[in-house]
């Protein structure tokens, strides 16, 4: 007599994965609607092998997957998405955490708690961008890295000359290193043999020919069709030039995203951090969840706008007496933000007020 085996069916039942990514395995936390199931780990091909063993263990069953947003960007996402998988990619600081789990934290705890939020629908998917859009975002970043870089190595040089005791020409002291300077630094370096000024000379000037070369690509990024049109809109807003122009348009994509301004705020980061008990209410600084490329690129900006706009400069040392320059500014910023946002939505170049 043929003992009748039961087929394992999950049709129409939810299967949630977290995944704590890393670049050798993938710790993954399987739950289904009322339990968890196991913990487990994967190496590559790791979507294969996940899709080929929740076929086999829950076949048939609507696959969920989470993990953090990082070092391994959307492909995981894409790659997921592409095997039949509904696959998010969460903004790490969404996720809920205890004060013992971030005491007590490893993989197989990273992936539980992002399956646990998942099937509670607590996490939120941030914003995934097409393979073009990410091209064009890690151009305008690469850009973004080498204007660092050039000025990390500008305050060692510095810094370097201050240790030494060489104090810098007051006529040469500017923001702005002309190729006198830079003539004045190598002179210095040849008259006290000073090696270290010398590889550190040799940098600033190997990043001066990089950023040349990624002003130039960027140039060339601008008049992209997808682009050329909002940002000669962007840059009718007074301060914003080439680089915050692009910021904008590659970090944000498309500002209909933010319905809200106040949804914009928050993803750039202009929004304090608040502590309430009773009738206390109390704010802070601003919060360190932020898009910090167009954060310092729009504070940048608004250094050069407070120049060229009265209203702005009015409305900046206004707001200087009351808090000092920097908080200032960073107030400044975010009316340049509004300003942006406005122009952008209407795709209507900015005008300025007249007094």
């Amino acid at each position: 007599m043929k003992t009748q085996v039961k087929k394992i069916d999950f049709s129409n039942q939810n299967i949630y994965c977290g995944v704590d990514v890393h670049k050798k395995r993938w710790q993954v936390t399987i739950c289904t609607e009322h339990m968890v199931q196991k913990s487990l780990s994967f190496e590559r091909p790791f979507v294969d092998k996940l899709k080929h063993y929740l076929d086999k263990h829950y076949p048939g069953g609507n696959y969920y997957v989470a993990y953090e947003a990082g070092f391994s960007g959307f492909w995981p996402q894409k790659a997921l998405k592409a095997a039949g998988m509904e696959a998010i990619v969460v903004n790490p600081a969404d996720i809920p955490t205890t004060d013992k789990e971030r005491k007590h934290k490893n993989d197989k705890r990273d992936s539980r708690k992002l399956a646990l939020s998942l099937r509670s629908g607590e996490l939120r998917g941030i914003y995934i961008p097409d393979d073009t859009a990410l091209q064009h975002r890690s151009m305008v970043r690469e850009r973004w890295s080498i204007a660092n870089s050039e000025r990390r190595v500008k305050n060692q040089i510095k810094c370097h000359l201050m240790f030494h005791g060489m104090e810098i020409p007051q006529e040469m002291d500017r923001s702005y290193w002309s190729r006198r300077f830079i003539g004045w630094l190598e002179q210095i370096q040849k008259e006290h043999s000073d090696e270290a000024l010398a590889f550190k000379i040799n940098r600033l000037l190997i990043l001066r020919q990089l950023q040349v070369q990624a002003t130039r690509s960027l140039r060339e990024l601008a008049g992209h069709e997808r682009y050329v049109k909002t940002y000669r809109i962007l840059r009718s807003v007074p301060g914003v030039g080439l680089l915050t122009a692009m910021l904008l348009l590659v970090e944000i994509i498309d500002i209909k995203r933010f319905p809200r301004f106040a949804e914009l705020c928050s993803y750039v980061g202009f929004i304090p951090t608040s502590k309430s008990s009773g009738e206390q209410e109390r704010y802070g600084e601003m919060t360190n969840r932020k898009n910090n490329r167009i954060t310092s690129g729009l504070v940048q900006s608004s250094w050069s706008a407070i120049k060229s706009d009265p209203e702005l400069l009015m409305k900046y040392e206004h707001y200087r007496k009351k808090m000092g320059a920097q908080k200032a500014i960073v107030r400044i910023a975010k009316i340049l933000l509004r300003r942006i946002r406005m122009v952008w939505l209407t795709q209507t170049p900015y005008q300025k007020s007249e007094f």
